[in-house]
């Protein structure tokens, strides 16, 4: 089978977050899914990736170490800080051969920047280490944003501003050693409920 393409896979890293958000407010009488937890929304994610057609494999929560043995990216020595080895990574892409393809993390309503930017630092520090022998291709923090009517903006303005905020802040420290590119879904204006929006940022090294 042949690998996925990049396209494909932002495509279901959105639609993931989009059927999360769908399915909790059916299944709990209106309710967003800004209020669930978390692990839910990465669980819809992994479901909509392990649906994409094409060589690949799927797994929550991978240890870190082991993932970075099986990318052929051991470290001697000392472990970036950052990268959180000791920890597990939400989600795991799996090239159709058995290594890993790409780190991805996931953020249900975020906040401010030292509520999720820890995310972008594990992703870039994981993205380095191997000395350009490692497997892993690129990191993905996906995320769903949600929220009221405001004041002086509608909710649409809001959700759209927030997708703004997050790429500039990422493209502002990051942007001179790895392309980011951020995806988003429609935002979705639910009239006085607020409104929503899915979104995903894409980082790869320069080559």
């Amino acid at each position: 089978m042949p690998a996925i393409a990049l396209e494909t896979i932002k495509g279901a890293l959105i639609s993931g977050i989009e059927n999360a958000q769908a399915d909790y407010a059916r299944m709990s009488g209106g309710e967003w899914v800004w209020a669930a937890s978390e692990y839910m929304v990465t669980t819809y994610v992994a479901r909509a990736l392990s649906e994409m057609e094409g060589a690949k494999f799927v797994t929550i929560e991978s240890n870190g170490l082991t993932t970075m043995d099986y990318a052929c990216a051991p470290t001697p020595g000392p472990k970036p800080r950052k990268a959180r080895l000791r920890g597990r990574f939400d989600i795991l892409l799996w090239w159709g051969n058995s290594k890993p393809r790409a780190v991805i993390e996931i953020k249900n309503q975020p906040g401010g920047p030292s509520g999720w930017y820890k995310d972008i630092e594990r992703i870039t520090s994981v993205l380095n280490m191997g000395n350009g022998e490692s497997s892993i291709e690129f990191g993905a923090f996906a995320y769903y944003y949600s929220a009221p009517v405001g004041v002086r903006m509608s909710a649409e303005q809001r959700v759209a501003g927030k997708f703004e905020s997050i790429e500039n802040y990422v493209r502002d420290r990051i942007g001179d050693k790895f392309q980011v590119q951020q995806v988003t879904s429609d935002i979705y204006d639910e009239g006085d409920d607020g409104a929503w929006g899915a979104a995903c940022l894409i980082i790869r090294p320069y080559r």
